[in-house]
């Protein structure tokens, strides 16, 4: 078998657990359709975790918890600072709400990726070592095209673990720099512009945090 029959077949199995994946799931949320996806690409590493037995949530991370506190406590502020004023159309409690609900959907899957990153089977440096040795040892072509994929794959998951912690940590400044906006407008009697600007950025940063992967 050569090394494009392998990834034909490799994509045909990440396809069929992908699909495995969506029906097995109890609901059918932006969560489901994104742990599908992921499925499709890293189906070795994620199709165990995505189709094994119900587990008890991992304990949060105190990392993840301190952002979720910020981005909680400038959304309250930010709609505090606009309520009973002309500027209630601006931050309302809805868009926060809305808001609050992407953060911790990004928050838990941060979660889900550390639990992940664990386990047994889900070491970087291991995987790294395996393929290093196969490729000194002479080992066959399919040998070192699994070894590398596998790597590979763990390399993305841990980029994709990262990106997300980037953009929940930049959303969380940008929710900041929102509610000063809200509260400077409110007792300094300026436009609102700025803080119309920056809720434009927040939709905007809201619609790539926790993106699966890069498609570039």
């Amino acid at each position: 078998m050569s090394v494009r029959d392998l990834l034909a077949l490799y994509a045909v199995v990440g396809v069929a657990c992908a699909i495995a994946v969506f029906h097995r799931a109890a609901t059918r949320d932006v969560g489901t359709v994104v742990s599908a996806l992921m499925t499709v690409p890293l189906w070795p590493l994620w199709a165990p975790f995505a189709l094994g037995p119900s587990r008890s949530r991992a304990p949060s991370r105190p990392e993840n918890d301190a952002v979720v506190r910020r981005v909680e406590k400038a959304l309250a502020d930010a709609v505090e600072a606009v309520r009973e004023t002309p500027m209630q159309g601006v931050f309302t409690q809805a868009t926060a709400t809305r808001i609050a609900a992407e953060v911790a959907h990004v928050a838990q899957r941060l979660e889900d990726l550390g639990a992940l990153a664990e386990r047994n089977g889900f070491d970087r440096a291991a995987s790294a070592r395996r393929l290093e040795e196969l490729e000194k040892s002479g080992a066959s072509e399919r040998a070192v095209a699994t070894a590398r994929l596998q790597h590979d794959s763990l390399e993305r998951l841990a980029q994709l673990r990262e990106a997300d912690t980037r953009a929940l940590e930049e959303l969380a400044d940008l929710l900041e720099a929102l509610r000063t906006q809200l509260v400077l407008a409110r007792y300094a009697g300026s436009p609102a512009d700025s803080a119309s600007a920056i809720v434009s950025e927040v939709w905007a940063r809201l619609e790539g945090l926790g993106a699966v992967l890069d498609q570039s």
